[in-house]
């Protein structure tokens, strides 16, 4: 399950540099971006690969890196929904969605991982 967890969270790194990189590199993608939110994917894109290669690893670090990632996420979807609700697109949104979604799947899948080996 860890396996499953480390490819979740490689996949969704890369997904958010490509995004964050092409925005970044002046891609319209027909609605309206953020300044700051494709420097924010691009980076917490790159930052990801860390718990990605720690969970591959079964590194006790590994759990804490993904859930710190989960809660970055958290706080910047809820930052979005509030000091920015009139000027993020649905688009964006939903991108942070998929992005805490997935993450919560590996924090889970790595639970299980854990109980496995009780």
């Amino acid at each position: 399950m860890n396996q499953i967890a480390s490819i979740l969270a490689l996949l969704v790194g890369i997904m958010s540099i490509v995004a964050g990189g092409k925005a970044m590199r002046g891609w319209n993608p027909g609605y309206s971006v953020l300044t700051w939110l494709p420097v924010y994917n691009f980076v917490m894109g790159i930052l990801a690969l860390i718990p990605a290669v720690l969970i591959w690893m079964n590194h006790r670090y590994a759990m804490i890196t993904s859930i710190t990632t989960l809660g970055i996420h958290a706080i910047v979807l809820l930052i979005l929904f509030t000091a920015f609700r009139d000027k993020v697109a649905y688009q964006s949104l939903a991108a942070m969605v998929f992005r805490l979604a997935t993450w919560v799947a590996v924090i889970a899948l790595m639970y299980f991982q854990a109980l496995k080996g009780i």
